[in-house]
């Protein structure tokens, strides 16, 4: 086990603790977690978490609940102490009348606060918890129709080489693309939002499990390293059982020639 990194947020503040030897957040998180449309006081899924760099940012910009599932428990286990060193992790049994969320909460360590403990700033903090959870039992975890937004940054890859650091979090090896549809569309109340970050090779693949999971393709945007180079992932906002009409942004590019990041990027990283 490798020493445990502590880093910040950019834009955001928050702390987040993370391990070299696993999978740690990149660009491509920051990006996704700033795309969708978060309606006020909103209830969020982040399905595979990882160590929670989504959600901490979806909780800066007024989520009042967030969950994260990951089939890892070193993740959990790090999103949730970083969420702890950020006082915001969510200490009660979530409210989704799943008697299992008790029993995952109590494996994770939380103590209890007492009411004199809680001040009027702490109850209006956002309320963020990871349990460790497979997002194939997602109608174990929660009823249907049960949160607003539901985000993932899913494995890219389903074939090819795998790499030695990351392996679950970029490879296809607990859950595919279509269990991360599946289980937003079961989630979700109807007009709920769905938003993901993928390869621009599984676009097409993920526009077609969009139509059968009636989650309406909404907004897209392509993001570019640099002017001249083609698209390396897309950024794409669903509703379901949304109406036709699909938005397509301007595209994102990330860096000017000189290597420095464009002003474009810097406001896509800071929106609220």
């Amino acid at each position: 086990m490798s020493e445990i990194r502590e880093d910040y947020l950019p834009g955001c503040g928050y702390k987040i603790y993370q391990d070299p030897a696993e999978f740690t957040f990149t660009t491509d998180s920051v990006f996704l977690a700033h795309f969708p449309h978060l309606a006020n006081k909103a209830k969020v899924l982040e399905l595979g978490c990882g160590t929670g760099a989504i959600s901490f940012y979806l909780a800066a910009r007024g989520a009042a609940e967030v969950t994260g599932l990951d089939v890892n428990p070193r993740m959990v286990e790090l999103f949730n102490r970083s969420a702890e060193a950020n006082g915001i992790f969510w200490q009660e049994e979530a409210e989704t009348g799943a008697t299992e969320m008790k029993a995952e909460v109590r494996k994770r360590g939380a103590v209890s606060v007492t009411d004199d403990s809680v001040s009027e700033a702490k109850e209006l903090a956002p309320k963020v918890h990871a349990l460790e959870w497979d997002i194939k039992e997602i109608k174990s975890f929660c009823p249907t129709e049960s949160f607003d937004l539901v985000v993932a940054n899913p494995p890219y890859r389903n074939s090819g080489r795998e790499r030695t650091i990351g392996t679950s979090a970029c490879h296809e090896k607990t859950a595919v693309l279509e269990d991360f549809f599946a289980a937003a569309c079961y989630a979700l109340h109807s007009r709920g939002r769905f938003a993901l970050v993928q390869l621009p090779e599984r676009f097409m693949e993920s526009m077609e499990l969009a139509i059968r999971y009636n989650l309406q393709p909404k907004k897209l945007q392509w993001v570019h390293a640099s002017v001249d180079k083609p698209a390396w992932i897309f950024l794409l906002e669903m509703v379901k059982n949304g109406s036709y009409g699909l938005e397509v942004l301007p595209p994102l590019i990330m860096y000017n020639a000189d290597g420095t990041l464009t002003e474009q990027a810097k406001r896509q990283m800071e929106k609220d």
